[in-house]
């Protein structure tokens, strides 16, 4: 009897879901066939159609803690895209404790800046200047050690976030190691953003994020530190919304400092089942100080972008976005696999959204 209430009671604790715990799977899936002028990718030339599949994949846990707190913790994926992030836990996998002091989180995560510039700033086709380009680091996976992040709680509309990046030892047993700061504001409609990051030590050009201008003046090696720093602005009233954002971008390697400001603007309507977004970017001329030819640039580019969706269900839209750049000369960076001869690329995207 003895022995059949110990295994009974052995079975139970085995199968027994824990009080509070809970584990979510969350995501999108994202469908774009798109269409691109001055392209050169692979034989081809020209005008290219192409295509990408994001299907991204969040398994969340969640457990009441007995002093009140919460323990959460994140491992996420993104699928069918084979040049990034194909590994479960190279795009996030963190543990993290939140409390009425805030929320701190270990591991690897996205850096708040990149999160901040890519949305809501970057959204509707402007996202590959505001937050894949400049001098940022996207996320603290692989080859960036992981890193320490702190929230702060909101405090009259304000909230604070510190995040330190381990960062990984170079050959030359430097650390490239750094810090990435946040101050966000939001008083009904309108929201204010700032952040600023700094990196040591970076290999550029080995594992440069997007589609950075610094490779051209020869800012490649290990040695280097680059600094980002932006301030933006939203307002929300009733169907309308602006916003507005200017970024610095400063690399310095090598005797070399290569400085570059960056601006946005945009604003979008929405009306029934529809909505439309358009912005206005520019990158300034880069300022090269030391080398060999210290001095400005012609390197600035523009880009027209615009978007119309159309919500098809609660959790999927339809949409159809474009994007023209124009490049001040043959140094500018180029966007969306344009080649180097030619002075604009437009980019025609359409596709569908999903969330889950």
């Amino acid at each position: 009897m003895i022995k059949q209430s110990v295994l009974a009671v052995a079975l139970a604790l085995a199968f027994a879901a824990p009080a509070m715990a809970e584990v979510t799977i969350s995501g999108s899936a994202e469908m774009d066939l798109m269409v691109g002028t001055n392209r050169a990718e692979g034989s081809g030339s020209g005008t290219q159609i192409y295509e990408e599949i994001a299907i991204v994949l969040n398994v969340d846990g969640k457990d009441k803690l007995d002093n009140g707190d919460t323990l959460s913790w994140r491992l996420a994926q993104k699928v069918a895209t084979d040049y990034k992030y194909d590994s479960w836990g190279r795009r996030e996998a963190w543990i993290g404790y939140e409390g009425s002091w805030g929320n701190l989180r270990f591991g690897n995560q996205f850096t708040d800046t990149y999160l901040t510039l890519d949305w809501p700033y970057g959204i509707n086709g402007s996202g590959n200047l505001t937050s894949d380009f400049g001098a940022l680091a996207v996320w603290t996976g692989q080859g960036m050690g992981g890193s320490i992040r702190y929230s702060s709680p909101s405090l009259s509309g304000l909230n604070l976030t510190a995040q330190y990046i381990l960062g990984s030892y170079n050959a030359d047993g430097s650390n490239a190691d750094g810090w990435d700061l946040g101050l966000n504001g939001s008083w009904g409609g309108f929201n204010l953003n700032a952040g600023y990051q700094l990196l040591n030590n970076r290999a550029l050009g080995a594992n440069a994020v997007g589609n950075e201008p610094q490779v051209a003046f020869n800012i490649t090696n290990n040695t280097a530190e680059t600094q980002l720093y932006f301030v933006g602005a939203r307002y929300n009233f009733g169907d309308f919304n602006v916003r507005g954002l200017w970024k610095g971008n400063k690399h310095e390697a090598n005797g070399i400092s290569l400085e570059y400001d960056q601006w946005l603007i945009g604003g979008g309507y929405s009306f029934g089942k529809n909505s439309i977004n358009l912005s206005y970017q520019q990158v300034m001329d880069a300022d090269v100080s030391g080398g060999a030819r210290p001095g400005d640039r012609d390197s600035g580019l523009q880009q027209f972008a615009g978007v119309w969706n159309y919500s098809l269900s609660k959790n999927s839209i339809f949409f159809v976005q474009g994007r023209y750049h124009k490049y001040d000369s043959a140094v500018a960076p180029r966007m969306d696999g344009a080649v180097a001869s030619k002075d604009n690329s437009f980019r025609l995207t359409v596709g569908t959204w999903t969330g889950f």
